[in-house]
């Protein structure tokens, strides 16, 4: 188990879960979570900008914890505190396969919960390009190893 203390600003894990994005997948959670026809309609997608399906943003930020919580050595974090500078810098397509990279760019212990600390992490969401497709910034309380 790594806690607060053992993480370092500027350290980036390049994360060794891989997910592949189908077509199947891309359809289902379009129309559970995001029904827009570039997402749900093959036809209608072939005809967007985009020309053809992509992943929804929800379903990119799902593929990226999928991948950031899998397969690593687990850390002491007790609570997500909020998500910042989501962006999409291309689309996520059918036959991509998503790798996740994140660097730690800050930590502070916590002014408020003695024993705790806040780590942010930029996430980055790539395909087998090395594209970036998909980027945010996460912060997490988490729990130290001697609090105090």
């Amino acid at each position: 188990m790594k806690f607060f203390e053992d993480a370092v600003i500027g350290e980036k894990v390049i994360h060794p879960v891989k997910h592949v994005l189908t077509e199947e997948e891309i359809i289902r959670m379009g129309k559970e979570w995001d029904p827009q026809p570039f997402h749900i309609d093959k036809e209608a997608a072939k005809n967007s900008i985009f020309g053809g399906l992509v992943a929804s943003n929800v379903h990119l930020y799902g593929v990226s914890c999928k991948i950031g919580n899998s397969g690593i050595e687990k850390w002491a974090v007790v609570a997500g505190l909020g998500i910042s500078n989501m962006k999409n810098h291309a689309p996520g397509r059918v036959g991509d396969t998503m790798m996740g990279h994140s660097t730690c760019i800050s930590k502070k212990e916590s002014g408020s919960k003695p024993g705790f600390g806040i780590i942010e992490h930029m996430v980055e969401l790539v395909n087998q390009n090395q594209e970036i497709i998909f980027s945010y910034t996460v912060a997490g309380l988490y729990q130290m190893r001697e609090p105090g």
